[in-house]
């Protein structure tokens, strides 16, 4: 099959680390490789459609050892079941999910055949598209570890929920990452107070969000606090800059914990503290990035079972939790190139990148 492989020395992957940059070329190359080979309690997808995420081209520049599969957010059709499957999975049933790709050379999402986990992917409705299917990865999954296993709200089940009295900030609310967290906070009975450029506003309250303010103000913490005195749980989906001290302000009144998914260091403001999510965590393997010098990630069980549990119901709450937005570049592995060097380069709005394969 062909797949895209990373192929930078470790070298250049501690420069680009080091400089925040992407030095030495695309970091990666489409080659021919083996098709993967299943356990027992695995299945093999024939990918239709993949998603792009900055981790992925982050993965490229610096964290991926030289023969890394790349890519994470996938749909496609199930190929192959392993013996000991017990998930009802059949040759030709539709599938999507997100893997951990970038640092194995058998599993990567940018391939034409990924290995999966048996009970962590998730059936595609039949009225839905294999490029909405591929915005259910990283992102969504994110959301669910931050929200329902981190800050402790209640696993959606498709139920109604009234709005309680509660509410959850969200920093960042137009990106992939906060649009879901925005639609699960709602769906638990949070009330989400949330930030985004005016022209994202009209997007972030069709998701859910009750409140909406402009991240660019210099005074968003303090009307925050003013509209919401007693917030004490946030998110924040940017974790740069200034975005994870604005969170912090948010919670100076009652104390509470920012997640972020990136490292922060601590928090200045009493009372608050800062958690970062990997979202890795969710496929229960124990993994090291830039080895052996880069830091340490241990098994989380809870992880595991909390992805277990989100992709066994996920069919049957996408009237709750809706694909987002997507932009589609071209087909196949020249459209996730030019897909990767927009997120580099800081030039994607509008939705989540996509890439459909050829048939």
């Amino acid at each position: 099959m062909k797949a895209l492989v990373s192929n930078r020395s470790i070298v250049t992957r501690f420069v680009n680390l080091v400089c925040s940059k992407s030095v030495g070329g695309q970091g990666g190359q489409v080659k021919d490789v083996p098709i993967p080979t299943i356990s027992p309690d695995d299945i093999l997808v024939k990918v239709k459609a993949v998603a792009l995420n900055p981790t992925d081209f982050k993965h490229l520049d610096a964290i991926s050892p030289p023969h890394s599969i790349i890519g994470c957010d996938y749909a496609g059709v199930v190929e192959q079941v392993g013996s000991a499957v017990k998930s009802g999975w059949k040759p030709g049933d539709r599938v999507a999910g997100a893997v951990h790709g970038g640092l194995f050379p058998n599993k990567g999402a940018f391939a034409e055949y990924l290995v999966v986990d048996s009970d962590l992917a998730w059936r595609i409705p039949d009225e839905m598209s294999d490029t909405d299917a591929t915005t259910y990865g990283v992102s969504a999954v994110t959301a669910m570890l931050t929200l329902n296993v981190r800050h402790g709200l209640p696993f959606v089940q498709g139920d109604d929920v009234a709005l309680g009295d509660e509410a959850i900030f969200i920093y960042a609310g137009a990106t992939s990452a906060g649009l879901f967290h925005i639609q699960l906070a709602k769906a638990a009975g949070y009330r989400v107070v949330t930030t985004a450029s005016p022209r994202s506003f009209d997007l972030v309250k069709a998701y859910g969000a009750s409140a909406v303010f402009n991240y660019k103000s210099a005074t968003v913490a303090a009307d925050v606090i003013k509209a919401y005195p007693k917030i004490s749980k946030a998110v924040d989906c940017f974790s740069e800059g200034k975005s994870t001290s604005v969170c912090a302000e948010v919670l100076r009144n009652n104390g509470g914990t920012v997640i972020t998914l990136l490292p922060n260091g601590k928090s200045s403001v009493p009372g608050v503290a800062y958690d970062m999510v990997v979202a890795y965590t969710v496929f229960g393997r124990p993994f090291q990035w830039l080895p052996p010098v880069g830091p340490k990630f241990e098994t989380r069980p809870a992880d595991r079972e909390a992805l277990v549990r989100f992709y066994k119901v996920l069919p049957t709450i996408t009237h709750v939790l809706k694909p987002i937005p997507t932009v589609k570049e071209k087909e196949g592995f020249e459209g996730i190139f030019d897909g990767l060097n927009k997120l580099r380069a800081g030039a994607v709005a509008g939705g989540k990148l996509v890439v459909a394969f050829p048939a």
